[in-house]
C-alpha cells in the first residue's frame, strides 16, 4: 500500500525542481546630465537587461502617472473646426451651412429622428465660417470656442452626458449650390491640472450623412480625412442633408502611453530622445521580466530640465 503514494510524491518533487522562476530584475537608468536645451539629443544610459522596457517621456500623452486614466475633469472644453467653401452665393443660397449640437438626440440616424426644433441647438453664430474661396486648399478656422460658454445660444452643457454635433447643409434647386468641405474638427479639454488633452478629432468623431426628402447628395468622409458636401449645379434637386457625429463623451480621455523599447530578444544599453519644448519632465522607464509563473517589475523615474 505504501508504494501507491510514492509516485505522486516523486511527481510533485520533480515539478518543484523544474519550475522556472521569473528572472530577478536588476535594472537602473540615468541621463548623461540633468539639463539640456530644446533640440538637444538626450542620452539615457541603461544598465541591467530587463526582458521588456517601456519609456514614458513625460510629455503630454506620455506620462506614467496617467497610464490608467480614462476620465478627466475640465471647465474648459473647446471645439474648433475649419471650412472651405466654393461656388454659389449667399444671396441665392442663404444659410447653406449651419452648426448644431444636441444632448437630446436619440442616436437614430434617420430623418424622422432628427427633430431640429426640439432636440438641437443652432450654435453657428459662435463660429467663423469660410467665405467664398478660389481654391480647394484655403481653410478658415472657426476659432476656438469653449462649449461651456454657449448658454446664451441655448446650449446648457451637462458634462456627464454625451453630446452630438452636426453640420446641416441646405440649398435649393435653380441656383448653383455651394460646396462645403471640413478638414478639421477638434474637441479638446484643459484639465484642472493644466493639461491640454484631445477628446475627439474629425476622424474619431464619426460622421453619418442623413438625407431629408429626395436630397440627391450626401456628406462623405474619406481617407483624406475631409468631410465633404459637393453641392451641385442649378439643375441639382434641393438638398437638406445633415452630417451627424457619434455620441461624444466630453470627460473621457485616452490613457497616456509609453513607447516599447525592447523585448526579451534584444539588448539595449542606451536610448536617445529629443525634446522640442522647454519644461521640467518626469521621465519614466518601466522594466519587467514576465513568464507564465509571474512578473517582476521595476519603475525608474528621473527629473529632466529642458531649457529654451
Amino acid at each position: 500500500m505504501r508504494k501507491i503514494y510514492i509516485i505522486p510524491l516523486l511527481l510533485m518533487l520533480f515539478a518543484a525542481c523544474n519550475k522556472k522562476e521569473v528572472a530577478e530584475l536588476n535594472f537602473s537608468v540615468k541621463a548623461e546630465k540633468a539639463s539640456y536645451k530644446v533640440g538637444d539629443t538626450v542620452k539615457f544610459l541603461l544598465s541591467g537587461n530587463p526582458e521588456q522596457l517601456i519609456f514614458y517621456s513625460g510629455l503630454e500623452g506620455s506620462r506614467y502617472i496617467y497610464k490608467d486614466r480614462t476620465v478627466a475633469e475640465s471647465d474648459n472644453i473647446t471645439v474648433e473646426f475649419a471650412t472651405n467653401r466654393r461656388y454659389g452665393s449667399d444671396v441665392q443660397q442663404p444659410r447653406s451651412f449651419r452648426v448644431f449640437a444636441s444632448q437630446k438626440f436619440n442616436g437614430q440616424y434617420t430623418e424622422a429622428n432628427i427633430n431640429e426644433s426640439a432636440d438641437w441647438t443652432d450654435i453657428t453664430t459662435a463660429f467663423t465660417l469660410s467665405g467664398l474661396q478660389s481654391n480647394d486648399n484655403t481653410y478658415v478656422s472657426s476659432g476656438v470656442v469653449n462649449l461651456l460658454s454657449l448658454s446664451s445660444l441655448g446650449l446648457t452643457l451637462d458634462k456627464s452626458k454625451p453630446i452630438y454635433f452636426a453640420f446641416k447643409y441646405n440649398a435649393v434647386t435653380g441656383f448653383t449650390q455651394p460646396r462645403w468641405w471640413v478638414n478639421k474638427f477638434d474637441i479638446k479639454m484643459t484639465t484642472t491640472d493644466g493639461q491640454l488633452l484631445t477628446v475627439a478629432d474629425i476622424g474619431t468623431s464619426g460622421w453619418t450623412s442623413v438625407k431629408f426628402g429626395v436630397s440627391p447628395v450626401a456628406w462623405t468622409f474619406g481617407t483624406d480625412r475631409i468631410l465633404k458636401f459637393q453641392g451641385g449645379g442649378i439643375t441639382t434637386l434641393s438638398n437638406q442633408v445633415w452630417a451627424v457625429s457619434n455620441a461624444l463623451n466630453l470627460t473621457k480621455v485616452k490613457p497616456d502611453s509609453g513607447v516599447a523599447l525592447k523585448n526579451m530578444s534584444t539588448r539595449l544599453d542606451e536610448y536617445t530622445f529629443i525634446y522640442n519644448r522647454a519644461g521640467t519632465y518626469t521621465v519614466t522607464f518601466v522594466g519587467s521580466n514576465v513568464n507564465i509563473y509571474g512578473e517582476t517589475k521595476t519603475v525608474k523615474e528621473l527629473e529632466l530640465t529642458i531649457n529654451p
